[in-house]
């Protein structure tokens, strides 16, 4: 693993911010590591690092890093990035954080289209709906 991070390795990456920030509960040093890989394109991080700074409330970092994905022409990368997500997180405890539930509370207040349809999304309630479906996988 040590190789591969040292040679720049996105996967190695994004493995080890999943383990330094669910596993270990290293936040700061999980997020470097799936920023780094993010930054490459590596599409699993992408979407991971961006529903986790919507989560944190950095809306406006996670919005710009989602919509890398191209969701607006098509929802089915973004979609099947967070298939491969939740693959990724099986097996691994994912601590629901206060500051997840108090972002997603803000964002609620937020939507009035299709708040109760997580599959009808729309520009409006797009980002609210992939940070839902993030915060109830916990």
């Amino acid at each position: 693993m040590e190789n591969c991070l040292a040679s720049g390795n996105l996967q190695a990456h994004y493995v080890r911010g999943i383990q330094q920030y669910f596993h270990h509960q290293n936040i700061n040093g999980g997020l470097l590591h799936l920023q780094i890989a993010a930054e490459g394109s590596y599409e699993k991080a992408v979407y991971l690092y961006g529903v986790i700074m919507l989560a944190k409330g950095e809306t406006a970092i996670g919005q710009a890093i989602l919509d890398t994905l191209g969701w607006r022409q098509s929802k089915n990368r973004a979609d099947r990035c967070w298939r491969r997500v939740k693959r990724s997180l099986h097996g691994i405890r994912v601590t629901r954080l206060e500051s997840y539930m108090t972002a997603y509370r803000n964002t609620r207040e937020t939507i009035a289209c299709h708040r109760d349809n997580i599959h009808e999304r729309c520009d409006t309630c797009y980002y609210y709906k992939q940070l839902t479906k993030f915060v109830y996988m916990m």
